[in-house]
């Protein structure tokens, strides 16, 4: 039987836990900018060449995270057992480390995360290599980004998947601007942050 000093030391953990979790994925992420710089400086290529503040492209970028969402509803929702894996996986790490933390501090962290992951393989990385070919470039750019995102296959597969949905938000628009999938992949991970929190908490009510 767990003591009550035990039980008070694992609460006493939780906040600083997710407080560390927040902190140190927000750091990552900035990390992931500062690499971009880095690496388009290496490549002569401006992460920043093709962002634009636009109100309707912000509000393309909401709208198109709606599928991705979407698609993230019906995959924890399926009766597979692959999808059921990742599931769990997602509720095992993150659900402990982001079920009480408040709604503006998630959404900081996804605009970080966001921003990071999007001037770094939209911005650098598929701008660059559009030289070689823009099937190429939505090739090569999210073959690396899946692979980066290597939890389950699966999940490398979706990944990559959505990475592609991400590199045609920049391609298909004219003209061009990485405002929109910084927003729809700001958006998405919020939505799906939300979600894992519903689950989680779900989780541990039945347990």
């Amino acid at each position: 039987m767990p003591h009550p000093d035990d039980e008070q030391e694992l609460d006493d953990q939780l906040p600083q836990e997710q407080q560390f979790f927040i902190l140190g994925g927000s750091l990552f992420s900035i990390g992931f900018i500062v690499i971009a710089f880095g690496l388009g400086w290496a490549l002569d290529v401006s992460p920043l060449t093709n962002l634009n503040w636009n109100w309707t492209d912000l509000l393309i970028g909401v709208l198109a995270a709606l599928p991705m969402f979407l698609f993230f509803l019906l995959s924890v929702t399926l009766p597979v057992q692959a999808f059921q894996k990742i599931k769990q996986f997602l509720l095992d790490e993150l659900g402990p480390r982001i079920v009480n933390g408040s709604i503006l501090e998630l959404f900081i962290l996804c605009i970080f995360i966001g921003l990071g992951e999007e001037l770094l393989f939209r911005g650098v990385l598929q701008s660059w290599s559009t030289q070689f070919g823009v099937v190429f470039a939505i090739v090569l750019t999210n073959m690396i980004f899946g692979i980066l995102h290597s939890i389950t296959r699966l999940y490398v597969i979706v990944a990559t998947l959505m990475g592609v949905y991400l590199s045609l938000l920049l391609v298909l628009f004219t003209p061009q601007n990485l405002l929109i999938p910084i927003t729809t992949h700001t958006v998405y991970d919020f939505l799906c942050f939300l979600m894992i929190i519903h689950l989680y908490r779900k989780q541990q009510a039945t347990e």
